[in-house]
């Protein structure tokens, strides 16, 4: 049976963990690269020119997770003074080619900025070893390419907790972009935040893309008695149809300095990558950049969590402030103890700490998570791309 009351004493305990690291750094999901944006070494260390071109699988115009990119892009470059510059609408069949197209135009780095090229970085990489690479989801290093990924579903767990704290039904939508990187972690991540604050609350998952999916994929959760929507889409539409129909929501895009166009709005989470890109860019500068591994989350802050907004209920900002500084310091796993999937069956015991692949590989659901459809249509009039570099 569904518990009638939220488990305030898992809260209470957030509560007090909060109180302990107050004074952490970072704690409020907000942190940034302290690094400055001088163009001159203090180690009298030789500044090298680079020119980084930026492959993009979307437009840059569009309110998306690649106009997201872009600006953070034009950020970074604005406080390293490195030039860059972009190719977007890339389908993989033509990555190549846009890295050529880029390195004729004097391109020295190369950045892959969408998780679809993780399987053909490596062996185009390998080809132009004169160029250094980032690769954005890609799965390994190479010798000339660095690996970054974003740990985005610790955004999601907050989302999970404030969207169940904020329903009366104990039923949580979630619109799913499944062409976004880490799609089933942060669907399982938001289910297992509700589980912070009642025993046996129901998220309902729906995939959906372009915006008529997005808002058949929202009226269907609707159908269900969902009262709060949480978004994980490339696309904005889903923060736009939920405050057109009066639904509360949680956004995960950017929404600073611009959140009270929607009122209905939560909170939103994001990643803040120009501080990456900036750290990349200030050792390309100084020649010392090296292929490496790189994560972002909430601990080094490239995973942020706005604040409560007013359409949030009392108490909804202490119970962030207690969780996320438990998640920047490791003091709160998300995939550790028993895990059980949507149907029954246990996949990993008590006390077990889900590895960094096993969580990435994550091909199932937990328990709580209903999977109500998926929305998503073929798409037709794939436009050509020109290849057409832009600044």
């Amino acid at each position: 049976m569904t518990s009638k009351f939220p488990k305030w004493k898992k809260l209470s305990a957030l509560l007090l963990a909060a109180c302990m690291v107050i004074s952490l750094a970072g704690c409020n999901g907000e942190s940034e690269s302290s690094s400055d944006s001088s163009d001159t070494s203090d180690t009298g260390e030789e500044i090298v020119y680079h020119k980084v071109g930026y492959i993009f699988a979307g437009k840059v115009e569009d309110n998306t997770t690649t106009g997201e990119m872009n600006e953070q892009r034009i950020k970074a470059s604005n406080r390293s003074s490195v030039d860059t510059c972009y190719i977007e609408g890339v389908t993989i069949s033509d990555f190549e080619t846009a890295v050529k197209q880029l390195a004729s135009a004097g391109c020295t780095d190369i950045v892959a900025a969408s998780h679809i090229y993780a399987n053909i970085i490596s062996s185009v990489s390998s080809k132009y070893m004169n160029l250094n690479f980032i690769g954005y989801g890609s799965s390994s290093n190479g010798a000339n390419v660095t690996v970054y990924t974003e740990e985005t579903y610790q955004g999601a767990y907050v989302a999970g907790m404030v969207a169940a704290q904020n329903s009366n039904s104990q039923k949580i939508g979630f619109v799913a972009d499944n062409g976004l990187m880490y799609a089933i972690q942060a669907v399982n991540a938001a289910a297992l935040g509700t589980q912070l604050v009642y025993s046996n609350p129901t998220l309902y998952a729906a995939a959906a893309t372009r915006d008529n999916e997005i808002k058949k994929a929202i009226d269907e959760l609707l159908d269900k008695g969902c009262d709060v929507i949480i978004g994980y889409t490339n696309s904005d539409y889903t923060e736009k149809y939920c405050q057109s129909k009066g639904v509360k929501f949680i956004a995960n895009h950017d929404y600073s300095g611009s959140s009270e166009k929607y009122s209905k709005m939560l909170m939103y989470y994001y990643p803040k990558r120009d501080s990456f890109f900036l750290s990349q860019f200030k050792q390309m500068k100084m020649d010392t950049w090296q292929p490496s591994v790189y994560s972002g989350n909430i601990g080094n802050g490239l995973i942020n969590v706005s604040e409560a907004l007013p359409e949030a209920k009392a108490g909804t900002q202490q119970t962030r402030d207690a969780l996320i500084p438990r998640l920047s310091t490791g003091g709160e796993s998300i995939f550790k103890g028993e895990l059980t999937d949507n149907t029954g069956v246990v996949k990993y015991m008590q006390g077990v700490q889900m590895t960094e692949r096993q969580i990435n590989s994550m091909d199932w659901y937990v328990r709580g998570v209903e999977v109500v459809g998926n929305f998503r249509e073929p798409q037709t009039n794939i436009p050509t791309n020109n290849f057409e570099i832009k600044e």
